[in-house]
């Protein structure tokens, strides 16, 4: 039988297992996302690792009867021995990468703790137009620097996102996948983005890359 100082003892186990899980599964996100497609699935950066940079793959040529603007975002993860991992969830199907941004300084590499989505307004059922859903995104790093997309220039940006002050370690994206070109749903490709922030114990100084 259990006495009362063991019963404590787990009590606390308990708990202290449940902030921790709450710590790792925090998750920044903006209110302007369009509501296409589905959820992909958390993709993170690998242990000790948080993200340093980005890369967009947009629409950036206008095509004649269907643009779908930004298509995929992929997180530059720096390790804990300097490696890089490229992470993303959902792809989607069309467009360039763009050149990789990164939260850069003249003596090391900061690291990535918001975001802010640029998103086409809303279509109402009269209005005639092709939709494209997010256009474009930006992050603000730990260093108070801002880094944005080479990406579209339709619709608005939201505010920025709450601050991951460890660092963004995860995300997800909501990706309409493609249902044809002429005569078939107007494609938008990626809707929204939500990011999984590191845990409190993973911040540490990140150097530069030799």
């Amino acid at each position: 039988m259990l006495n009362i100082h063991s019963s404590s003892f787990f009590l606390l186990l308990i708990v202290l297992a449940m902030a921790s899980s709450q710590a790792i599964e925090k998750v920044i996100t903006v209110s302007n996302g369009g509501t296409e497609g589905e959820w992909g699935p958390l993709e993170r950066c690998p242990p000790g690792g948080k993200a340093i940079g980005f890369q967009t793959r947009n629409e950036l040529a206008t095509p004649v009867f269907d643009d779908t603007a930004l298509n995929t975002i992929i997180l530059i993860c720096n390790g804990t021995n300097s490696d890089i991992a490229n992470i993303t969830s959902t792809k989607g199907f069309a467009g360039d990468y763009q050149r990789v941004q990164v939260c850069a300084t003249a003596f090391a590499i900061s690291y990535m703790t918001s975001f802010s989505l640029r998103v086409q307004l809303p279509f109402n059922e009269t209005e005639q137009g092709d939709k494209t859903a997010a256009n474009n995104i930006r992050f603000m790093c730990h260093n108070d620097r801002e880094i944005d997309g080479i990406g579209n220039t339709d619709g608005v940006w939201s505010e920025y996102s709450e601050r991951c002050e460890s660092g963004i370690c995860g995300l997800e994206t909501r990706v309409q996948p493609y249902d044809g070109g002429i005569g078939h749903y107007d494609n938008t490709a990626l809707n929204d983005v939500r990011f999984t922030c590191c845990p409190d114990e993973q911040v540490s100084t990140i150097s530069a890359p030799k």
